[in-house]
């Protein structure tokens, strides 16, 4: 058996567990706000996806005047 009386190693352990809880707690805080983000992120690859096939289906005109080099 150990020397370390049971109450220290009871007191040690719930110490352990507490930064464990702790720890954990803003594990789970990161990933919910990065849950957030990644949502986010989604939206908006949708959303340029959508203007991006939208602009595809447009048919391209161009004036030659915006074709001339500025110089001229």
């Amino acid at each position: 058996m150990s020397s370390v009386p049971v109450d220290a190693r009871l007191t040690a352990i719930e110490s352990t567990v507490a930064h464990l809880q702790h720890d954990f707690d803003q594990l789970h805080q990161a990933t919910l706000a990065l849950q957030t983000d990644v949502r986010m992120l989604q939206l908006a690859i949708q959303k340029l996806s959508a203007r991006l096939e939208h602009l595809a289906q447009e048919p391209e005109t161009r004036s030659p005047e915006e074709e001339r080099p500025p110089h001229y």
